[in-house]
C-alpha cells in the first residue's frame, strides 16, 4: 500500500508538471497529461532496469523516452551510452550493430540540441564511435565529431579526444585516405592547441601525439617545406607560426633545409638568445659559411651572462678562429678571455699550448732562428702543465702532449752555445711573448 501511495503521488506530480509545460508551451514531458504519465512510466521502468544493469530490458523503455520525450531528463543521455554500448557488443549481426551505433550517434546529437555542452558531448560522441567501430574506412562520423570537439574546446581540449583524433588521422594516412600534408597540419594544430600544457594528462597526451606523428612517417621534408614555405613568406613576423614550423622541421630531421635556417634566423632576430645564436652558428658551420659561424658565436658571447657558459663560447671561437682564419694570435686572445671568465677551463690552456707548439717557424730570418723555434715548446709545455693543474681530468691528455713536445726541446749543448743555462728565465719572443725557464731535452 505504501508503494502504491508513493507512485500515485509521483504520477500526480508529473501531471502537474505537464500542465506547467502546457502553460509554458515547453512540451518537456509531452503535450498532454497522458503523455506525461507515459513519459514518467517509461523513465521509471528503464531507470529501474538500468540500475540493475539489465540493459536489454531497459532498452525499449529508454527508447520511448528518447524518441518521444527527448527533453524529459538529462539522464536519458547519461544512461544511453551504457545501454547502447551493451547492445552493440552483444549484437548478433553487423547490421544490428550498425543500427545501434547509428542510434547512439543520434543520441549524442540530440543531447547537444536539447542540453548543450557541444564541445564535451561531441568529444564523447567521437570516442564512443571509435570504441565500437575500428574500421578506418568508416571513420567519417566519429572523425567529424572529434574535429568539432577540438574546434569548440579552444585551448582546453580533452586529452582523450586529441589523442584519439591524432590516432585516427594516422590510421587514415596509412590507409591512403589522406595525404601526409593533412597529417602534418593536424599534428601542428594539436601541438599549438596543447602548447605548454599543464597537468599530467595533457602532458601525456602531447607525448603520445608526438610519438604517433614520429612513427607515422608522414613528416617528409619536402611535404613540410611545400606546406609551410608560403605561410612563412607571407607572415614573417608571426612568432607562433615560425616556432611551429621550426619545431616541425627539427623533429622531422630537416635542419639542413633553407626553410629551417630562415625560420631560425627570424626567430633569433625577434627574440635573440645565446642558445639561438649558438644554434645558428652550428647550422652555418654545416654549410661551411665561416663568417656567419663566427658572427653568430660572437652574438652568443654578447648575449650570454653566465661566465662559465660564455667561457665555453670563447674557447669555441678560439678554435674556429685558428682553424678558419689561421690567426693564432687572435685565437689565443679568445682563449685567454675564456680563462678570464673561467680560470678552471683547462681545455683553454691545452688550446693555447697547441697554438704555441704549431708555431715552429715564428723566427724565420732571425739570428739563431733554429734555436728560437725550439723554445716555443717550453711555453707550450707550460700550458699543458697548467691545464692538468686547473683541471685534473685532463691529466692523461696533458701528459701525452708534454711527452710529445718536450722531445723537441733544444739539447744542452745548443742551449750552452746560445749563452743560456738550464733553469734560467727566458722570454719567448715573436707574437707569443711569454716568459718561461730554459730546459734541455
Amino acid at each position: 500500500m505504501k508503494n502504491l501511495l508513493i507512485k500515485a503521488a509521483v504520477v500526480l506530480s508529473v501531471i502537474m508538471l505537464a500542465q506547467v509545460d502546457l502553460q509554458g508551451q515547453t512540451g518537456r514531458y509531452g503535450n498532454t497529461p497522458e503523455d506525461s504519465i507515459r513519459c514518467l512510466r517509461n523513465l521509471m521502468l528503464y531507470g529501474d532496469r538500468y540500475r540493475q544493469k539489465n540493459y536489454e530490458e531497459a532498452l525499449p523503455h529508454w527508447r520511448i523516452v528518447f524518441m518521444e520525450y527527448p527533453r524529459a531528463s538529462i539522464n536519458t543521455y547519461l544512461h544511453g551510452p551504457d545501454i547502447l554500448s551493451h547492445m552493440i557488443q552483444n549484437a548478433s549481426t553487423d547490421g544490428e550493430k550498425k543500427a545501434y551505433l547509428d542510434t547512439a550517434m543520434m543520441m549524442f546529437d540530440r543531447r547537444i540540441e536539447y542540453f548543450g555542452d557541444a564541445a564535451n558531448v561531441s568529444g564523447r560522441k567521437g570516442i564512443f564511435y571509435f570504441q565500437h567501430n575500428n574500421n578506418i574506412e568508416e571513420a567519417g562520423p566519429g572523425y567529424e565529431a572529434l574535429a568539432k570537439a577540438i574546434e569548440l574546446s579552444g585551448n582546453n581540449p580533452s586529452p582523450a579526444v586529441v589523442v584519439t583524433y591524432m590516432n585516427v588521422t594516422v590510421g587514415k594516412f596509412r590507409a591512403g585516405m589522406v595525404d601526409n600534408e593533412h597529417v602534418i597540419e593536424v599534428y601542428a594544430d594539436l601541438m599549438e592547441i596543447l602548447g605548454d600544457s599543464q597537468g599530467d594528462a595533457l602532458q601525456n597526451a602531447r607525448e603520445m601525439i608526438e610519438a604517433m606523428f614520429a612513427e607515422s612517417n608522414a613528416a617528409d621534408c619536402d611535404a613540410l617545406i611545400r606546406l609551410f614555405s608560403d605561410q612563412v613568406h607571407n607572415s614573417p613576423e608571426n612568432v607562433d607560426l615560425l616556432t611551429k614550423v621550426n619545431e616541425l622541421l627539427s623533429n622531422a630531421g630537416c635542419t639542413d633545409s633553407d626553410l629551417y635556417l630562415s625560420t631560425a634566423e627570424k626567430l633569433h632576430s625577434l627574440d635573440p638568445s645565446p642558445r639561438s645564436a649558438l644554434s645558428l652558428s652550428a647550422m652555418y658551420r654545416a654549410r661551411n659559411n665561416d663568417n656567419q659561424v663566427i658572427d653568430y658565436l660572437k652574438q652568443a658571447i654578447d648575449l650570454q651572462e653566465d661566465e662559465i657558459e660564455r667561457a665555453n663560447y670563447y674557447l669555441e671561437l678560439a678554435v674556429i678562429t685558428s682553424q678558419v682564419k689561421n690567426d693564432r694570435q687572435l685565437s689565443r686572445q679568445y682563449a685567454l678571455q675564456a680563462l678570464r671568465d673561467n680560470p678552471s677551463l683547462g681545455r683553454a690552456h691545452i688550446h693555447i699550448g697547441s697554438l704555441y707548439a704549431s708555431e715552429s717557424n715564428c723566427f724565420a730570418g732571425e739570428e739563431g732562428a733554429e734555436f728560437k723555434n725550439r723554445t716555443v715548446y717550453w711555453v707550450a709545455v707550460d700550458r699543458f702543465n697548467e691545464a692538468r693543474r686547473v683541471d685534473p681530468t685532463l691529466t692523461s691528455e696533458a701528459n701525452r702532449l708534454i711527452e710529445t713536445y718536450s722531445a723537441y726541446y733544444p739539447d744542452g749543448e745548443t742551449i750552452f752555445f746560445h749563452g743560456h743555462a738550464e733553469g734560467e728565465s727566458y722570454t719567448v719572443g715573436c707574437w707569443i711573448n711569454e716568459t718561461t725557464r730554459v730546459r734541455a731535452r
